[in-house]
């Protein structure tokens, strides 16, 4: 994985972002291909340069070619779609080691991606690493939401990277885990 840069991400990188991330929605992934993973909703550049503007991001390149990414985004909640909204809602009514949600500084993980070409070689645990390194101390969470029948986001998330399940929404008849994960040793 030594030719994989990874660096961060910025609002330059919005177009081709919104480009790799709109080809692996669940509207334009085949059935099949849904049990390696999707992305829910469609991004658009200038949603994902406000998002890039709010919490530092990592993207990865391959000889000049976008290849994965994490996007983070700590916006008012006015300004995401309408299942983000509800999730911003019920934040203090989902509790992570004791405490709800708010009670952190937390900030959105996700939408997340690897080029299925380039899966299974480590490099979302690379990026994962290092966006948790580039986050400590700004923040002291990180909080995902992953379409429930995304097993395998799930279980990529919670087995290989530890993420915990905290709670459920369920939006438009979709059910979805939310999820923590920790940036901080004093939170663990």
């Amino acid at each position: 994985m030594s030719e994989i840069a990874l660096r961060i991400a910025t609002v330059a990188d919005a177009p081709a972002l919104a480009n790799l991330a709109n080809q692996y929605t669940f509207q334009q992934v085949s059935e099949v291909e849904r049990e390696n993973g999707f992305l829910t909703g469609s991004f658009s550049a200038v949603a994902m340069q406000a998002m890039l503007t709010s919490v530092p991001s990592q993207v990865a390149f391959h000889n000049q070619e976008l290849v994965g990414f994490i996007i983070n985004s700590k916006l008012p909640a006015e300004r995401y779609p309408p299942l983000v909204k509800e999730i911003c809602a019920l934040l203090p009514t989902f509790f992570y080691h004791q405490l709800p949600l708010t009670q952190y500084r937390w900030f959105f993980y996700g939408p997340v991606l690897v080029k299925k070409e380039y899966r299974g070689q480590g490099l979302l645990l690379k990026l994962f690493e290092a966006n948790k390194q580039e986050l400590r101390g700004s923040f002291d969470i990180g909080v995902a939401f992953i379409a429930e029948q995304n097993n395998a986001s799930l279980q990529v998330h919670t087995q290989r990277l530890g993420l915990e399940i905290v709670g459920r929404v369920v939006f438009q008849g979709v059910p979805y885990a939310i999820l923590a994960f920790s940036l901080s040793e004093d939170v663990r």
